[in-house]
């Protein structure tokens, strides 16, 4: 059988992310060392290759030439991250607002089943079950209440209850 899933649980499902919530320091240590080892490794490459071009007389004071070769290379890099830094912000920009406006219009607004029918076969289940086992103040002010065999309910019952309701 399908689960059904509440408004509730597809907002938290969507906004919820272990690294924000509290107590979860070892978490948040590693990931922000994590992410910064990341981006000195995307950083250094560029620094080696800027050293020489952007300060050459400390290049020069140790001892670190510069090559054609090397600044074709800053080149490229400077260029291909760039463009590739500009079309992932850009894509995940319009995913994002994608997502956002798709929970608000879809998620938050639809329906996710028919209130009338819903109305109804809560309507039908009450009936049944005062039927069954009495009214619903005698069930809720019940402390201890022994099912007797016959009482129990078969596992189509319901649904043909619906069925026969017109609700199913």
């Amino acid at each position: 059988m399908k689960q059904r899933v509440t408004r509730e649980e597809v907002k938290e499902r969507l906004v919820t992310d272990a690294y924000f919530q509290k107590g979860r320091s070892a978490l948040k240590t590693r990931q922000t060392i994590l992410t910064i080892l990341a981006w000195l490794m995307v950083l250094v490459p560029f620094v080696w290759l800027a050293i020489p071009l952007t300060l050459p007389n400390l290049a020069d004071r140790i001892a670190f030439r510069t090559y054609l070769e090397e600044a074709v290379t800053f080149d490229f890099l400077a260029l291909f991250l760039g463009i590739s830094f500009l079309v992932l912000v850009l894509t995940f920009t319009l995913l994002t607002l994608r997502n956002n406006r798709r929970f608000k219009r879809l998620l938050q607004k639809q329906s996710m089943h028919d209130e009338v029918a819903l109305g109804k076969r809560k309507e039908v289940l009450e009936a049944f079950y005062e039927e069954r086992f009495g009214t619903k103040e005698e069930r809720h002010a019940a402390k201890y209440y022994a099912v007797a065999p016959e009482q129990n309910i078969g596992e189509t019952e319901i649904q043909e209850l619906f069925r026969r309701n017109g609700v199913g």
